[in-house]
């Protein structure tokens, strides 16, 4: 079994990395910008995050078949989908979002 001094210098170790592989890459964007073609692509990021994100919560996994659609999930999709493509306002969307699956949740 490890040491308790092992544990800890694991840990410590752990954080340490963690945070250098969030605060180098804010370092070096102060010293230099990145190209137009660069930036463009990282535009992507946060929308293809939400995508996975919602995609990910609207099927549920089963071990040795194919993931099942969550259908409580999915109602509540469709009004947040809408308030998205309108308002484009992330608040609107989570209120509608939380108000739809509840509401989802009473009904079923």
């Amino acid at each position: 079994m490890p040491s308790f001094e092992y544990s800890l210098l694991v840990v410590i170790g752990c954080g340490v990395v963690t945070w250098l592989c969030r605060v180098i890459p804010f370092i070096l964007l102060k010293k230099w910008r990145l190209p137009a073609p660069v930036l463009e692509f990282l535009s992507f990021v946060p929308v293809s995050i939400m995508a996975a994100l919602v995609v990910s919560s609207l099927f549920t996994q089963h071990l040795g078949h194919l993931p099942t659609l969550n259908v409580p999930y999915a109602i509540a999709t469709i009004p947040s989908v809408v308030v998205a493509v309108v308002t484009r306002s992330l608040l609107a969307v989570a209120v509608v979002g939380i108000a739809a699956l509840a509401i989802t949740h009473l009904l079923m």
